[in-house]
């Protein structure tokens, strides 16, 4: 807080953050008659939204087999249903509101021995429990991966116009450059402090990703900022290497390439939290992802070293077990959060948004995604 006395407004609801699940949350409250304004530091779609690759890929990083034996069979299976719920909300609302979707499946592709049995096995289970998948011991992109999983109905979207076009549906009042900076009870509301502003309402739904716990502490208890990198390139055309048909992703989930429209192509990486160590000596996360992304990009796409364009880097809410968390402050009543949607978050952009809207309307819980499950470590 600056210590300057600004005008007070008045609303039902303050949403935190104007990325993708900070406009569905918004948009859907205000479908109902609530009235809503979206509070964001940066600009609409500043932050993880718009420095996504647009990927559309169903489930979480680590493959199939890690989330069966990570969470157990039922879960898993429940988990990857959940996204595949959010995949197609998402891709039917970007139809709706004209924004670039395209359903272009995807690629797993495999770096080590070891990647390509966890493959194998992760298409023998998804295809056991119903969803679509194919294994090859083949590299369709002929650039020396070991093998590859197909997933047919994963796609690719315009993430950012896609928040700002949820934004424009519905009668939404939008604040950017407006950081949040304190939130306190005030009777039976909340009041919220931020940058030039001060807002009264009837309760708060923070979405600002990897960035809430700076706004509230006690949310690092699910959430924290991972680190994510990419870059874009015109890379050199050569009759030996296909074309992107399809995204695709490779070491576990970590590592990803995309084209776009215009022919340049899109190669990312990220990483969750750093763990804490004994020694407290720690490399730069940005320099270590640098480093990561060039060896990836050296080994698989020699044709884009000297042709990169654009650089971006940022940070991306990561949960210690690799699920979203909805949940209410038990300190702070009236403020609630939906957060954790990590690096594969599209699909659950609308899952979260639905289930935090539910809880904090009639008092419905998340189910898998609820805060007050059992957090596990990846």
């Amino acid at each position: 807080m600056d210590g300057t006395e600004h005008p007070v407004d008045v609303c039902d609801v303050v949403v935190v953050g104007a990325g993708i699940v900070g406009a569905a949350v918004a948009a859907r409250l205000a479908r109902q008659g609530m009235r809503v304004a979206v509070l964001e530091a940066q600009q609409v779609a500043g932050g993880a939204t718009g420095r996504s690759a647009g990927l559309l890929l169903t489930g979480m990083p680590g493959h199939y087999r890690w989330a069966v034996q990570s969470f157990g069979r039922e879960t898993a299976r429940a988990l990857w249903e959940l996204s595949v719920e959010g995949r197609e909300r998402l891709m039917e609302t970007a139809i709706r509101l004209g924004v670039s979707a395209e359903r272009t499946g995807s690629m797993a592709l495999a770096v080590t021995e070891e990647e390509v049995d966890v493959l194998r096995a992760s298409a023998e289970l998804l295809r056991e429990d119903g969803f679509e998948a194919w294994f090859g011991k083949t590299d369709p992109l002929q650039r020396g991966f070991l093998a590859a999983m197909r997933c047919p109905d994963d796609g690719v979207v315009d993430a950012a116009d896609l928040t700002r076009a949820l934004l424009a549906s519905a009668p939404v009042i939008v604040h950017t450059g407006t950081e949040v900076q304190a939130l306190e009870a005030e009777g039976a509301g909340v009041r919220v402090w931020a940058y030039r502003r001060t807002v009264r309402c009837g309760a708060v739904v923070m979405t600002a990703g990897g960035y809430a716990p700076t706004l509230e502490p006690s949310l690092s208890r699910w959430v924290n900022p991972g680190h994510a990198l990419w870059v874009v390139a015109r890379p050199q055309a050569g009759p030996d290497r296909p074309a992107l048909g399809f995204p695709c992703y490779t070491d576990y989930g970590y590592e990803y390439a995309r084209s776009l429209s215009d022919g340049c192509l899109l190669l990312g990486a990220w990483r969750y939290p750093r763990r804490p160590s004994s020694s407290g000596n720690f490399p730069d996360p940005d320099t270590v992802l640098r480093a990561g992304l060039s060896r990836f990009v050296r080994r698989y796409f020699p044709g884009v070293e000297g042709n990169v364009i654009r650089r971006e880097s940022g940070t991306v809410g990561c949960t210690p077990d690799g699920v979203p968390v909805v949940g209410a402050l038990s300190h702070l009543p009236g403020v609630y959060f939906a957060l954790g949607l990590g690096g594969w978050g599209l699909c659950w952009a609308f899952v979260v948004a639905d289930r935090v809207v539910e809880m904090m309307l009639d008092g419905v819980s998340a189910g898998l995604l609820d805060a007050e499950r059992r957090i596990r470590t990846v």
